[in-house]
């Protein structure tokens, strides 16, 4: 069990307060073994169903190809890579990956590799700068580094959409997965914010990973900070919680028992 230095913290107001060094390279251990991932992948592997079974592994790699280039145009303050319409989670992935359905996955793996270095060596460059800015996020507009911990999330659930239906097991480091827990437990409070309710939160999370995090919805803030495991209500194997958070795997009542209900409404949203 891998036990964690110094608490991290993730707020809509106040950002992610996780150094440069740290996140660059954080997100770059998961880029690096997902392009890894990929490169090893037979041909009927990247046509094998993901785990959202509407998606085979070639679609689904290359929604997370669109999402980091679309992430890094905007940290460049670059023209929006796709079609701009109103952003629908439903139907908005479909119509950008419809633009590379005739791509090969060498040039899927090329698009995602040549924008994960332009985008690591910004967002570097943003937090040394101490700079402030917002970004639309799907909790409305926030600090800009909730917008890049939300892209490492959303790969973060695909790469394991990818690996865990093939067999492949997961191998994401301990940083990574302290992260995930950070804003997969940030993530629940979003139907808090939308009905104006506070709500309080506290998980011990188990695995190659212990750590213990605190999540919150307080006059329109959301935030999530690890604490001492001595604060938790309620304990779950942390890869299994924040797929169940995500809408996937096995109900949160089964995962996280004891789990109030507002907990899991995410949940329920995401995988209707």
């Amino acid at each position: 069990m891998t036990e964690i230095g110094e608490s991290w913290s993730l707020s809509t107001e106040a950002g992610a307060s996780l150094s440069a060094d740290e996140l660059v390279a954080t997100l770059a251990a998961q880029h690096d073994r997902m392009l890894a991932t990929w490169e090893a992948l037979t041909a009927d592997q990247w046509d094998h169903p993901s785990r959202n079974d509407s998606w085979t592994v070639h679609e689904t790699a290359r929604h997370v190809a669109d999402v980091i280039e679309g992430m890094t145009a905007q940290v460049y303050e670059e023209p929006w890579p796709f079609e701009r319409v109103q952003f629908d989670p439903n139907s908005t992935p479909d119509l950008w990956i419809a633009r590379s359905a005739d791509d090969p996955p060498s040039r899927t793996i090329e698009r995602y590799r040549a924008a994960a270095v332009r985008y690591r060596e910004r967002i570097g460059e943003r937090v040394v700068a101490g700079h402030s800015g917002t970004a639309l996020t799907p909790y409305g507009s926030a600090h800009w580094t909730m917008a890049v911990v939300h892209g490492f999330w959303d790969a973060w659930l695909h790469e394991r959409d990818v690996v865990v239906p093939l067999g492949l097991g997961t191998q994401s480091g301990a940083d990574e997965q302290r992260l995930a827990a950070l804003y997969g437990l940030l993530m629940a409070m979003i139907p808090a914010r939308m009905f104006e309710q506070p709500f309080d939160a506290v998980v011990h999370f188990t695995g190659p990973v212990s750590c213990t995090v605190a999540a919150a919805h307080h006059d329109g803030i959301v935030s999530s900070v690890e604490r001492s495991r001595s604060d938790a209500e309620l304990t779950a194997d942390l890869c299994t919680a924040v797929d169940s958070l995500s809408g996937r795997g096995s109900p949160l009542q089964d995962v996280v028992p004891g789990a109030p209900d507002l907990l899991g409404a995410l949940a329920g949203f995401l995988s209707s």
